[in-house]
């Protein structure tokens, strides 16, 4: 058996998820206001560095490490910059009580799930790469649904944009891969496929910075999380089971990324947009 597709959640939270994923939040939004359409991964295209804008640094609610902060700043209050931000804020009322009662496992790495090292963690490119490569990079065997969670949970970033407490908005990641389309199997497909000694490696990984994210940077529009970026991720993912010949699928994903909560450098906001052919 070959799991590729999550398996839906009751309706509810899988509205919730779209609501408060800022992935697919952001880019509905700023289309309203910058013409542009709905993202397509683009496969070769180069990273395109994000435009430099002038803020101010200010400190942000503090992380569960005392020495660490991830950097926030003070966007210019133009007319662009309110109406997105109150649009933002007013469709995410209605997803918070929901959202609050979601749990996930604590942060944790192990050893078959490792942190990402810091070179890695200083470059939004390379961070896409590692944290792809990580996350599709499982040997069902091996590892639990729970392990990748907690995997997951320490390499969250704050959703920043709608506005969200810091204990709701550290549940973008997870609530983004166990809702909707995700490569994060249910418990059951997990423990199918752990039975069946099936492995995913991920190969031949194309990362590029999504162009509605560039036409927001360019049109004024400015995150108050300075390493926030949405990227365009593609490639290949074999999926090997004893017994079976390999299956190689082509995938495609939005990954966002931001300040990392737990550590200095990048960290995963959301996964949006999954899709295997």
């Amino acid at each position: 058996m070959m799991y590729l597709r999550g398996v839906r959640r009751p309706t509810l939270l899988v509205a919730v998820s779209v609501v408060l994923l800022d992935g697919v939040l952001l880019v509905i939004l700023l289309t309203s206001f910058l013409g542009a359409g709905r993202p397509t991964p683009t496969r070769g295209s180069p990273p395109v560095a994000r435009p430099q804008v002038a803020t101010t640094t200010v400190l942000s609610s503090p992380s569960s490490n005392p020495d660490y902060q991830p950097r926030r700043v003070r966007p210019p209050q133009s007319a662009v910059e309110r109406a997105v931000n109150q649009a933002m804020a007013k469709s995410s009322l209605p997803g918070r009580a929901t959202l609050a009662t979601e749990s996930f496992p604590p942060p944790a790495t192990s050893a078959t799930l490792r942190s990402i090292n810091a070179a890695d963690s200083a470059s939004a490119t390379l961070y896409a790469m590692a944290f792809t490569q990580e996350l599709l990079d499982i040997d069902f065997a091996t590892s639990t649904r729970d392990d990748l969670l907690a995997w997951a949970n320490y390499n969250n970033a704050p959703n920043t944009l709608t506005g969200l407490p810091a204990s709701l908005s550290s549940k973008a990641l997870c609530l983004s891969l166990t809702n909707g389309p995700s490569p994060v199997p249910s418990t059951t497909a997990w423990k199918l496929l752990a039975k069946s000694r099936t492995t995913w490696r991920a190969s031949g990984l194309v990362v590029s910075v999504n162009p509605t994210w560039t036409g927001a940077m360019n049109s004024g529009w400015t995150s108050i999380d300075p390493l926030m970026v949405i990227y365009d991720v593609s490639g290949l993912l074999t999926v090997t089971t004893p017994g079976h010949p390999p299956v190689v699928k082509s995938i495609a994903f939005g990954l966002t990324l931001g300040g990392a909560s737990l550590h200095p450098g990048y960290g995963a906001v959301a996964l949006n947009y999954w899709t295997v052919n």
